[in-house]
């Protein structure tokens, strides 16, 4: 069974949320300590019913909310908190997320690589998934303070901002997914920031001077570094950038595109073909794209790395989404989404690792 919240108001709660789920977790601390006697309309009969919360399921601002933990900053990653790895870009002024080779089994190939990444080989291994006992006893001593006039600890060692109210419920430290991210959330991420590089649409393409400045500073993809000729500075070609022709193209490709009714949206009518861009995308929409069509839309565009990365990714997206899984193959999936990380890390700029999986 599936509880859905929805809390009205012109701003979202925050923190605050657990003063709206106070009510909920008293009835679920109920069914679970005790029983309620509930009425079976098929059978024409009573029987006491106990239930328990197995997870939630959020995306990835949300998870910080009902966490406790802070999705923000330089420490964003719930599994690596500490250790998590990441670059502050000077010139793109964000905070991106690298060295996902360290998912990788160790004698993986991709370890040994240089300039393809960070100009140095990579020896660690993944850090070690945290309990839900050991997150309790971590925030257990927290003292959470709601109301959004309160003042923030800001200090850098503050990474868990509360203790989440689901503590509270007698089994939920001993539950190993406690929250779990919406798919849908993630794969509307995703497809516009792919899309938006491969068209360079602006405001949605992550490349760009600063993006080019950046790989100057650290050293790696000399290829691509910002030329000047005194007057004019020029942005050498990106393997995934697409030529006014190839961008055509890909955008006829979606407009003769046909599915049944109620299938998707008129993906005709979200292709702008004078301005070579998309426009009104919804989740499902993008949920189409990415599972359906952008692997075969692409197939003539892109050199064969680059091509081979996004389709592995629409397969992946595909695999996960099924209504059918194998349990067998989930060690197979996790093992091919580190490769497929890797992958991006090697061919898309930096700014798009903030926004792959958030």
């Amino acid at each position: 069974m599936m509880l859905s919240m929805k809390i009205s108001g012109p701003r979202q709660p925050g923190n605050d949320i657990d003063v709206y789920l106070s009510p909920l977790i008293e009835d679920l601390r109920k069914l679970w300590d005790e029983w309620v006697l509930v009425f079976d309309a098929f059978r024409k009969e009573t029987f006491e019913m106990r239930a328990m919360l197995f997870c939630t399921i959020n995306d990835f601002p949300a998870y910080g909310n009902l966490s406790g933990y802070s999705v923000k900053g330089h420490h964003a990653c719930p599994i690596c908190e500490d250790n998590t790895n990441y670059i502050q870009l000077k010139h793109g002024r964000k905070t991106v997320y690298s060295r996902h080779r360290h998912f990788l089994t160790p004698n993986h190939p991709y370890r040994r690589l240089k300039k393809d990444f960070n100009g140095s080989q990579e020896h660690d291994i993944a850090p070690i998934l945290l309990t839900g006992e050991q997150v309790y006893q971590w925030v257990q001593h927290l003292n959470t303070v709601f109301g959004k006039a309160q003042k923030k600890d800001r200090s850098k060692t503050c990474i868990w901002k509360k203790r989440s109210i689901f503590f509270d419920l007698p089994y939920w430290s001993d539950l190993d997914v406690r929250h779990c991210i919406d798919v849908m959330h993630v794969e509307k991420n995703v497809c516009d920031s792919v899309i938006g590089m491969l068209l360079n649409i602006q405001g949605k393409t992550k490349d760009g001077l600063n993006t080019r400045q950046d790989l100057a500073d650290m050293g790696i993809r000399s290829q691509l570094y910002p030329r000047s000729d005194g007057k004019k500075i020029y942005l050498p070609l990106a393997c995934y950038t697409l030529s006014k022709k190839e961008k055509i193209s890909f955008c006829q490709c979606l407009r003769r595109v046909k599915v049944p009714q109620g299938y998707s949206s008129n993906i005709k009518s979200l292709v702008q073909l004078n301005k070579l861009k998309f426009v009104g995308l919804k989740s499902h929409d993008c949920h189409v794209l990415m599972q359906q069509l952008l692997a075969m839309d692409i197939r003539d565009i892109l050199p064969n790395k680059v091509r081979l990365a996004i389709t592995r990714l629409c397969f992946f997206f595909h695999a996960i989404c099924s209504k059918v899984v194998d349990p067998v193959k989930f060690d197979e999936l996790e093992n091919e989404a580190a490769i497929i990380l890797c992958q991006l890390e090697m061919f898309f700029p930096l700014l798009s690792l903030t926004l792959w999986f958030t």
